[in-house]
Order: structure tokens, then sequence, then C-alpha cells
């Protein structure tokens, strides 16, 4: 190696294999994965390269899945920890399309219920990226790059049948996710036995208010988490300073066939 390089090997071997898998993108598909339209741009406080007509592409990047779920995305604070107390200053996490990141750097493949079935953990996972102004060497030489469907998903429509809004148009290309529907559900839904935001937090950190109430200040699409001990900073909700999961919808990743091939992690009981 010299100053200008980095191996591969040495920036996975810093992430515990228990709980991260690690890829990488050359500069062209990082620009790739950056140009792919997103649903939402969700975490803004990473530098955003998503569908940035000015960004050149002259830097590679490392992909990071980490096992989780729901709302617990501490995985960026975790990611960039690991890469400070291990001396890579010259990395920095950025936002991208993490999907089209996963698919491209091999961690992954695309799912009928429009999400990425991770080859390690399955769907319950979160996804970052780092970009690193350094060549990364020795790249892996087993990277499985699948365009395609998941092949579990040939002929199946589990997910599609399961989703209590109807939010999965997977039945014949080109397969896409009414992601309002989706959104909607999760956040308010009031459904007997698959929980929601809303149910989490009316429960957990307003429960003195009124069903009536709360479903007023929820339907305004802003749920205050100021109390009880919880706080809320736009990518974790925390109880007394450590972070919570909150239970919401994951039909789509728990169906029976796809708890055959480990895509299933369901919620607990909240």
């Amino acid at each position: 190696m010299t100053e200008d390089t980095i191996s591969f090997n040495e920036i996975k071997a810093i992430f515990p294999d228990d709980e991260w898998d690690v890829g990488v993108l050359s500069a062209e598909n990082f620009k790739r994965a950056c140009l792919a339209p997103i649903k939402y741009k969700f975490h803004p406080i990473l530098p955003d390269y998503t569908n940035d007509i000015h960004f050149n592409g002259i830097m590679n990047a490392i992909v990071l899945i980490k096992t989780g779920h729901s709302w617990d995305y501490t995985h960026y604070e975790e990611a960039d920890a690991i890469l400070r107390e291990n001396g890579m200053d010259d990395a920095f996490l950025c936002y991208t399309n993490y999907k089209e990141a996963a698919v491209l750097s091999g961690l992954g493949v695309r799912a009928r219920n429009s999400l990425v079935y991770s080859y390690k953990f399955g769907f319950d996972c979160h996804i970052t990226a780092a970009c690193f102004h350094r060549t990364i060497i020795d790249l892996p030489t087993n990277k499985r790059i699948n365009y395609k469907l998941w092949p579990h998903c040939t002929n199946c429509y589990d997910c599609v049948n399961a989703c209590p809004v109807q939010a999965i148009k997977g039945r014949e290309e080109p397969y896409w996710l009414d992601s309002e529907a989706c959104d909607d559900f999760i956040g308010n839904s009031d459904h007997p036995t698959i929980p929601s935001v809303k149910k989490y937090w009316h429960k957990h950190v307003y429960p003195h208010l009124t069903k009536e109430e709360a479903d007023e200040i929820a339907g305004k699409g802003f749920m205050p988490w100021d109390r009880n001990g919880f706080t809320y900073d736009g990518q974790v909700v925390r109880k007394n300073g450590e972070p919570v999961d909150v239970p919401v919808c994951r039909e789509c990743t728990s169906q029976p066939r796809c708890s055959k091939w480990g895509g299933k992690f369901p919620y607990e009981q909240f």
C-alpha cells in the first residue's frame, strides 16, 4: 500500500463480523448509486450525493450493512465511530441510494416487497456508505451483483397478499411500492394487531391523551417525543438516553417463505 491507497481487508477487519457486512463500490458504481432515484431523503445530516448533477464520481466507497430493525438508526453513529477509532479520518459517511449501493456492492438483492434482501442479515438490516479519497485495493473477488429479482420471489406473492394496505404493486413489472400508503400505515395505523408509530407513541410517551387527541396530533405529521424520558433527534428514538426500537408494520418481511430463507425478524410485543 501507499499513502494514496487502503486495503479493503483492512477496512473490513475493523467492523465486527457478527454485526456488520462490508462491501465496496468503485467510483463509477458509487456515482451510479448516487444518481439512482430514491423514495425520500430521510437522513439529511450526512453529505448528500443523491441526484447531484455536479457530483463527478471521484470517490470510491464502502457499503456497510448492520443487523437491526425499525427505528434504530444508531448504525450511522456506530459506523462513524468505528472509522474514527481506527484512524480512518479521511473517510466520511455519505447519503446516497443505499438500496442501489447494496446491490452494486454485492451485499444484497432486490425483493418483490421493494426492499433489499441482505445476504447476511435478511430484511431486518440498515445500510450506510462511507466515501474514501484513497483508492481501495485488494477488492473482494466473490461479489454477487444481481440486478434481477431475488430468485425466491419468483412466483411468490406472499408479501403482496400480506400487505395490509395493498401498497406492494409486485404482480407484474415494473415492480413498485405505493410509498404514501405504506408510510401512512406505518405511522398512523389503528390496526388491532399490527403496531404503528402512533400507537407506540401514544402508549409510552403521551398516554394521558385521549385517543381522539392523539389521532389529531399524529394526523398533523408531528408527534412530540418529549415526555417520560423519551427524545427523538430525527434519527433515533431514545428512552433515558438509550436507543429503543419502535415496533412498526413489517408484514412484508415476515412471511413464512421469507422465514425459510432467513428473512423473518418479527417485531417484539409492544
